[in-house]
């Protein structure tokens, strides 16, 4: 290791444990804690968007299961109540 801690690659950069840093939100990876964004690089920004969006898109089926579930329930209880 160099003299300063760190450690360069083509695609990622090292940094000792006990030096200031930040981790990738998607691979966890150490970077350098001045890091204008949360990614190492490219290829996880792109995960993350990937993934956000398929979020997005499940939370809306979830979303709607259950509104046609809850009416379903209130239409089974006034069914009921209206045929007693």
């Amino acid at each position: 290791m160099s003299s300063s801690g760190k450690k360069s690659n083509k695609r990622r950069r090292w940094v000792r444990k006990w030096e200031e840093h930040a981790h990738c939100s998607v691979c966890g990876l150490s970077m350098e804690a001045d890091a204008e964004s949360d990614f190492c690089s490219p290829e996880c920004e792109a995960k993350y968007h990937k993934w956000k969006n398929k979020q997005k898109k499940k939370d809306k089926i979830f979303t709607y299961i259950m509104i046609g579930s809850i009416v379903v329930i209130v239409i089974i209880m006034a069914f009921s109540f209206f045929m007693s």
